[in-house]
């Protein structure tokens, strides 16, 4: 029955249909000649007479009987019974036999499908893939439900990383916080312990209130960049269509007011056509900004900005002649509040790279960070659409 997967559903029911109903009819048609053959012996039957003659003689004759005289009535009802009844029974089983077969070739094992499909999906259980077994509206429906689930799946797990990815955040900023708060506790003991013992002056006074002043001032750069992380994983990816040599200009002219120009010259690249790209620029003007505002701090006298795209991604690839990562960083990867001790100040908490990270992300692509034998290099990657 191979030849009946890839039909539609009515094709299939048509032809199994009609091939039933033709060996119905076929049965129908030899039951009722056979009802009428068996008929026509029973009207018509030869009765022998054996008798003895004056001689003595044995004599035997014959002569044509009549169904009436040999019970003709309840013959005649029987076989027209069965000349009227036979060709409907074989047409209705025909009928029942074709909608069985339907249903055991074409639905029941895809409605089992769906059915199991269904319910472990209804359990959060998407470790499955569910099977489409033919080319009809059910195989259709079955590629549907296997679209459904992964589709599921990619947001369950997209969901899951982004509560990882808070908790770790949060875990981090709890862990950096400490350090802010442990000063200010200080502090407060010390002005406390000189004011009971009235042994405050102006100098350990005013010394104290810059700590406080500096340390408060530092867990509030803390909680706003916790909030400017969160905030970035509800950013949308919004991509519009623009040429690509828009998108270069308007890129060199954003870095052209970061300035530091005197400390380090910043060089462009560019290569890819002139065409018309789908980009969120956004995003792209944002990574790229961040990831040159590093390369400013740490480089010494050049950086060096390509910029690249083909089919599928576009690349922005930012290198310094600076100290390089350290080998702390290149092995933990990008984490939030993850400073690199060659290269990051106290002022700083080490988001940068993390919140340009979670940019490439929600753009399809990644960052990507490493040493070269001149200084540190930062690749990001964003998925293109070519229009």
């Amino acid at each position: 029955m191979e030849w009946l997967k890839n039909r539609s559903l009515k094709q299939s029911f048509f032809l199994i249909s009609s091939l039933f109903l033709c060996v119905g009819l076929l049965l129908s048609a030899v039951s009722f000649m056979a009802c009428v053959e068996l008929r026509s012996k029973v009207e018509s039957y030869t009765q022998y007479e054996i008798s003895v003659n004056e001689n003595g003689g044995i004599t035997s004759s014959y002569h044509n009987g009549t169904a009436e005289e040999n019970n003709r009535n309840t013959n005649y009802l029987l076989f027209d019974i069965l000349q009227f009844a036979l060709p409907v029974f074989f047409v209705v089983v025909s009928l029942v036999l074709a909608d069985i077969t339907f249903y055991r070739i074409k639905l029941k094992k895809p409605l089992v499908i769906l059915q199991n499909s269904a319910e472990r999906i209804r359990k959060q259980d998407l470790d499955f893939t569910v099977e489409k077994l033919s080319n009809d509206e059910l195989g259709e429906l079955c590629s549907a439900f296997e679209t459904m689930r992964i589709e599921l799946k990619s947001n369950n797990q997209e969901l899951w990383r982004q509560m990882e990815e808070r908790k770790r955040l949060n875990a981090a900023f709890s862990h950096d916080l400490r350090n802010p708060v442990t000063v200010l506790k200080g502090c407060a003991k010390l002005l406390q312990k000189n004011c009971v013992a009235e042994k405050a002056d102006s100098f350990n006074i005013k010394e104290s209130l810059s700590l406080i002043t500096q340390y408060t001032a530092r867990i509030e750069t803390y909680v706003e960049a916790m909030s400017t992380a969160q905030k970035l994983e509800d950013w949308n990816y919004a991509p519009q269509v623009t040429r690509w040599s828009v998108l270069l200009k308007e890129l060199e002219q954003s870095i052209s007011f970061l300035g530091n120009y005197e400390k380090a010259e910043i060089k462009f690249t560019s290569s890819g056509d002139d065409t018309e790209v789908s980009v969120d620029k956004s995003i792209i003007q944002n990574v790229t900004e961040n990831l040159v505002s590093n390369a400013l701090r740490y480089a010494k006298t050049t950086i060096q900005i390509n910029l690249s795209y083909d089919t599928e991604k576009l690349t922005v690839c930012v290198l310094d002649d600076g100290t390089g990562f350290s080998p702390v960083l290149l092995r933990k990867g990008i984490r939030p509040f993850l400073r690199d001790d060659n290269r990051d100040e106290q002022e700083h908490f080490g988001m940068g790279l993390y919140v340009c990270s979670l940019l490439c992300k929600k753009h399809g692509g990644n960052l990507k960070i490493e040493n070269t034998p001149n200084g540190a290099k930062v690749t990001a990657r964003f998925l293109i659409l070519q229009s």
